[in-house]
């Protein structure tokens, strides 16, 4: 009888052990859709000083009245400049605006907040998920990347208590990538089906390198290819097309020269003051800011941003291990990930005016991020040029990754297979036609190649008139170029540049 009930008592305990795996069973989501996280862009959280006071203001991102009213000073200032050709005058009112307006996002010597400035807390607050919803990740731009992917860490988890999911899916959008990049560092992606990259500065920006060593540069041609490039994301067609013909009008008449020259003085007399007096203050002991700085201007950067180890040792470490641990081994982390059985999928914008403040204006990119940066390793072409007739693929291969318009070399990409270019796409802009792309990647239970999708080769052109993708083809001349888009994308803005391109062709065919 003692047998027996011992018997019965080791069953009822056995029973009683497994309800808990049961349980968790049931519980478990069934829908196939793991949770969607977007790891957002800069400025995705904002930045308070003196939060829930009466004295609250948001320093990022900033209410534009607040910025006006503190640059306000600076109207009578230049009115001043033209007439007396006081730089230092005017140099005193612009740094003092600068340092009103930004002086307070400055950390310390340890990339460390001030107490009166505080970030927005990112939390999921719904157990809503599927393909259709993404649940936002953001973060305080300014910060350690590293710190930013621990709190990553806990977002993703509360996210699969949330959803009952063991995994999740990202998507990286610009500075979402550094922080999704130290997230992999610190974690790895057991937790993580799939991350698509998108115009993300894996290997940094040529204008945060450049910036960071005062190599400062307005090129005219440049900064009318800038505000031309933009226009085509506007929600006005028209607006689009009457701003286009504005531009071209000034540079016609030489105002653009004009006002360049002006620009041109205060860079020639102030870049020195303006740098040490406000950008190195703000903006020098940032990590967040400082991950967009490439390899090759890194310890140079260094050195001109005035870090030195015994005033900035700890920043330095923090600065350090992104750039040797993380931006520098994103190949080695990317490629163990994919191993781990995690797909990878880079997306990289190009035929795009970079910001034209620096002397690598050339470079072609999204607008903000280089291609050869975003891609991890892309040939390029500089803007508005081609890779020599001559020129031949870099990596030898019986697959083809270069563009058919002769603007890049993918091959010496780090994950050529997996990394899309899309022509004239603005800076993490999308429209529906990303949305089915995306999609597609999310969907799929195994790595997709540039290879697999017939409507979705390597190089594709981005149609913002009807939201979708066209695969780009060989380059013609500016009036065949300006047709085929005109034809391909009908819209104000693209009937517009092809007049503008045929009256520029029969001048230029006028004068010889």
């Amino acid at each position: 009888m003692k047998k027996f009930l011992a018997t019965i008592l080791a069953v009822i305990i056995s029973i009683c052990g497994l309800l808990p795996c049961l349980a968790a069973d049931v519980t478990a989501c069934s829908c196939g859709q793991a949770p969607i996280i977007y790891v957002a862009a800069l400025g995705s959280g904002y930045v308070f000083l003196d939060a829930g006071t009466e004295n609250e203001r948001t320093l990022f991102r900033p209410d534009i009245n607040d910025v006006l009213n503190d640059f306000t000073p600076l109207l009578g200032a230049a009115a001043d400049l033209i007439s007396t050709k006081d730089y230092d005058a005017f140099g005193d009112v612009l740094i003092s605006c600068v340092n009103a307006s930004f002086g307070m996002l400055a950390l310390d010597n340890e990339g460390k907040s001030h107490e009166r400035v505080t970030s927005e807390e990112f939390h999921p607050d719904t157990a809503d998920h599927g393909d259709n919803y993404s649940y936002y990740f953001g973060y305080d731009f300014r910060l350690d990347p590293v710190e930013n992917a621990e709190k990553l860490h806990t977002f993703i988890q509360e996210v699969k208590e949330l959803t009952k999911h063991d995994t999740v899916r990202f998507r990286a959008s610009s500075m979402g990538g550094v922080v999704t990049l130290s997230y992999i560092k610190l974690y790895g992606t057991k937790d993580i089906e799939n991350i698509i990259f998108q115009n993300c500065p894996l290997q940094g920006t040529a204008v945060a390198g450049e910036l960071y060593n005062g190599l400062f540069e307005i090129n005219k041609d440049a900064l009318i290819r800038y505000a031309e490039g933009a226009l085509p994301s506007m929600d006005s067609d028209f607006l689009g097309a009457i701003l286009y013909s504005l531009i071209e009008m000034l540079d016609a008449a030489g105002l653009w020269s004009d006002i360049l020259g002006m620009a041109d003085g205060i860079i020639l007399n102030l870049k020195d003051r303006v740098f040490d007096e406000a950008l190195i203050p703000i903006f020098g002991t940032m990590p967040g800011i400082w991950s967009f700085v490439p390899d090759e201007y890194y310890e140079t950067a260094k050195t001109f941003m005035k870090l030195d180890e015994r005033t900035h040792g700890k920043l330095l470490e923090k600065l350090d291990f992104y750039h040797y641990d993380v931006q520098q081994d994103a190949g080695r982390l990317l490629r163990n990930a994919q191993a781990d059985g995690t797909n990878i999928y880079i997306v990289a914008g190009y035929n795009v005016q970079r910001t034209p403040l620096v002397t690598a204006y050339k470079n072609t990119s999204d607008g903000t991020v280089d291609t050869q940066y975003a891609s991890l390793g892309a040939t390029c072409a500089y803007i508005g040029e081609y890779l020599p007739d001559d020129y031949k693929q870099a990596q030898h291969t019986d697959k083809v990754y270069m563009s058919p318009d002769r603007m890049i070399d993918a091959s010496t990409c780090l994950l050529p297979e997996c990394t899309w270019f899309v022509k004239n796409m603005l800076h993490s802009t999308t429209h529906s036609g990303h949305d089915v792309l995306y999609g597609i990647f999310h969907t799929s239970d195994t790595q997709i190649t540039v290879f697999d999708l017939e409507e979705y080769p390597q190089f594709i052109k981005n149609d913002t008139v009807h939201e979708s993708f066209i695969p780009v083809t060989r380059e013609g001349t500016p009036i065949q170029e300006a047709f085929k888009d005109a034809r391909e994308m009908t819209s104000f803005l693209t009937i517009t540049k092809l007049i503008y391109t045929l009256f520029e062709e029969f001048f230029k065919w006028m004068l010889g």
